[in-house]
């Protein structure tokens, strides 16, 4: 399985219960969705994709990749300005949040802006908030969403745009507010098998993908569970 960076944890745990339910093993790979997109493209042995967003799925499909017949849209994530714990200036209303000032002579971390999903939603937040323009020169942009994580625990950027469950999953940095959701396009991560690979145990992860103990894995670590997803 390919599958987004900010799933590592959730899909670990989903991954482990699958393999004892079922017997059959699951290797993971993790990466920005873009990257992992190319690999496939290319050839790279996967038999289910996992974006954090719907238009690498789409590229995929226009390329004639993915087995659609397959896809699951389940669930879902938010976006969170982080900052490294025990700074201060970040408000916890976004509305209220002065970006230009926390970031000041620093670093604003996100993945990348044209292809990684995470920060394709983060430049739409920055664009509608009308701070784009102005913060460009200072966004350090990196291949995905945790080394963007990464960079705020260290406390080599200022700020960071990655998603609500990254910032639960490192301590060292905390949450200075959330980006509503109407700033960005839905964050979903749509499943779907590369074509060709549609076999019995490829069928049988999918299913338990929308089974209760996979929703309750992802549930738990913070992701939305879109129970209206088909």
């Amino acid at each position: 399985m390919f599958a987004a960076a900010s799933l590592a944890e959730a899909l670990t745990v989903v991954a482990k219960a699958f393999e004892a339910q079922s017997g059959h093993r699951v290797t993971l790979t993790f990466a920005g969705s873009s990257a992992l997109a190319r690999q496939i493209e290319y050839g790279a042995p996967a038999d289910v994709f996992v974006s954090a967003n719907t238009g690498w799925v789409a590229h995929l499909n226009d390329r004639g990749v993915l087995d659609l017949s397959l896809q699951q849209t389940l669930y879902g994530n938010d976006l969170a300005l982080i900052v490294p714990v025990g700074s201060e200036g970040a408000a916890s209303d976004w509305t209220e949040v002065d970006l230009l000032s926390l970031v000041a002579e620093g670093r604003l971390a996100m993945a990348l802006v044209d292809a990684v999903p995470a920060g394709i939603y983060g430049r739409q937040t920055l664009e509608k908030s009308g701070v784009w323009q102005a913060l460009a020169p200072q966004v350090a942009q990196v291949d995905n969403v945790r080394v963007a994580l990464s960079l705020v625990a260290l406390g080599e950027a200022a700020a960071g745009l990655v998603y609500a469950t990254d910032a639960r999953a490192e301590d060292r940095v905390r949450i200075g507010a959330m980006v509503p959701r109407a700033l960005h396009d839905p964050i979903v991560y749509p499943a779907a098998v590369v074509a060709g690979q549609d076999r019995p145990e490829v069928r049988a992860f999918m299913k338990f993908w929308g089974s209760g103990p996979a929703r309750t894995a992802f549930d738990t670590l913070g992701f939305r569970v879109l129970e209206d997803a088909e």
